[in-house]
């Protein structure tokens, strides 16, 4: 797995076709997806637009379509459907992900990319000929067993691997705290210590990758 992260300038932007963009808003924040087609991607923005400016101002632009304008006591967003070449590039490689939240607008455009090698690969060459970044960072992905390494013990992962070999996770449990203590030579006390931390370390890395 590998990761990318592509940024373009003010003046980058201003020289582009998201030119348009630059006196509407100062950024689009990109915060999730929730459609994808052939005409574009359908996007829930939050915007900070220029003084003046507002949803309406966003119609002007040739590849921005406004479909629902959600007022502020709703938080402000848009939902957007964006057809620029950069967007449907991103549509055709099944195997890269646009990970929100990102922005564009007049400050800048700034992404991150991730999905396999080959597939990143070809979409920054195609990146590199609709409008070439100013920043390329390539960020290698960090394996899911030396993640687990970093964050569990040894005794914890070998507790862990075990209670779920022995179905201790299972629903409902195939076996429980004290047959599993008994299993392996273990005090129940510890035991539990031991996977109550492994599965805290594990919650917590869990939940920072979905932010």
């Amino acid at each position: 797995m590998r990761e990318i992260h592509l940024r373009w300038s003010a003046q980058t932007v201003a020289a582009s076709e998201y030119a348009p963009i630059a006196s509407i808003a100062h950024n689009l924040e990109v915060v999730g997806h929730l459609d994808i087609g052939e005409n574009g991607i359908r996007q829930l923005i939050s915007p900070t637009f220029c003084d003046g400016k507002g949803p309406d101002d966003l119609d002007e632009v040739p590849f921005l379509k406004v479909d629902t304008v959600l007022g502020k006591e709703k938080g402000g967003y848009l939902v957007v459907w964006n057809s620029h070449p950069l967007s449907m590039a991103a549509i055709k490689f099944p195997d890269i992900h646009i990970l929100p939240p990102y922005t564009y607008g007049g400050e800048g455009i700034s992404i991150k990319v991730r999905g396999v090698p080959s597939g990143i690969s070809e979409f920054l060459k195609i990146t590199r000929k609709v409008l070439p970044p100013d920043v390329v960072k390539v960020v290698e992905m960090e394996s899911n067993e030396s993640i687990i390494q970093t964050l569990l013990t040894e005794r914890q992962i070998e507790c862990m691997n075990i209670a779920v070999a022995s179905g201790y996770y299972q629903h409902p449990k195939e076996i429980n705290l004290r047959e599993l203590a008994e299993l392996m030579d273990t005090p129940r006390s510890t035991l539990q210590e031991h996977l109550s931390r492994a599965e805290i370390a594990l919650m917590h890395w869990g939940s920072e990758q979905v932010e």
